[in-house]
């Protein structure tokens, strides 16, 4: 088999974690407090998902996932998870709906991009694009979903991928509609496996590839608005978001449990 005619990649453990998560997508459509990812087993609800799937989740993976966790909800969780003694990692949620996007990120996508730079049409992000994006992402220490999900086949998506003159990735961005009927977030698009070519870095292409990905989680996708989550000590992707016009929601934050002490992505 051809790598780009293989959906999933990385090692096996991350393999398996992505085919789980893509057999998944109907059910996790329909279920309250689910999450539909391409990763992690996630909860943006967990009482209303229920402990147990939780806990079942830790003993088959190692790892589950709770978006817009409040301060009590963790503590709940580290409770009802007690018994794996997982680790905790932690990201600040930023959130910002479709006026105030289009407002910050129109400027800066009408900016343009840096000479050299263009960005590969959307008929054109075949499998063997979205391959270069798995390891585009993989060597830029990001955890890459499938081709069938970056694809858009699972759930509504769309990637972003700019490319140098001479062909090769420049910088990546995704957006999904990720959240169900029932959620909190419910039509709010998630944006994220933004990474830049380190030869580009300086450039402000960070800002503008994530800039292209929340215009097309409004404009094209047709989401209400956007969140993107980032690590307390990442002072530049937390510029890059308030540039893009999404601020810190309070007291809400992305955690995932894990028995591993390494993040699954950055």
């Amino acid at each position: 088999m051809r790598p780009e005619d293989d959906p999933f990649f990385g090692d096996e453990a991350v393999r398996a974690l992505q085919a789980a998560r893509d057999a998944e997508v109907a059910v996790m459509r329909e279920t309250p407090g689910a999450v539909i990812h391409a990763r992690a087993l996630t909860t943006d609800d967990p009482e209303a998902f229920g402990w147990d799937r939780l806990r079942d989740g830790m003993r088959r993976e190692g790892n589950v996932s709770i978006r817009g966790a409040s301060p009590e909800t963790v503590l709940k969780a580290e409770h009802e998870l007690a018994a794996f003694a997982p680790k905790l990692h932690v990201w600040d949620l930023f959130l910002a709906d479709a006026e105030a996007i289009r407002a910050a990120c129109g400027p800066i996508v009408a900016a343009g991009l840096p000479e050299g730079v263009t960005r590969q049409p959307d008929n054109e992000i075949d499998d063997h694009a979205l391959h270069e994006m798995q390891v585009f992402l993989d060597a830029h220490g990001i955890s890459p979903f499938s081709k069938t999900a970056l694809s858009g086949a699972l759930f509504p998506a769309k990637a972003v991928i700019l490319r140098k003159a001479d062909g090769e990735i420049a910088a990546t961005a995704f957006s999904a509609l990720t959240h169900n009927s029932h959620s909190w977030l419910a039509g709010i698009a998630w944006v994220g496996l933004i990474a830049v070519d380190p030869s580009l870095r300086g450039l402000g292409l960070g800002k503008t590839v994530d800039a292209i990905a929340n215009l097309a989680a409004v404009d094209e996708l047709g989401a209400a608005g956007a969140t993107e989550f980032v690590a307390a000590d990442n002072a530049a992707s937390r510029a890059m978001l308030r540039a893009c016009g999404l601020a810190q929601v309070p007291d809400r934050m992305v955690v995932m449990f894990s028995t591993s002490e390494q993040r699954m992505t950055r």
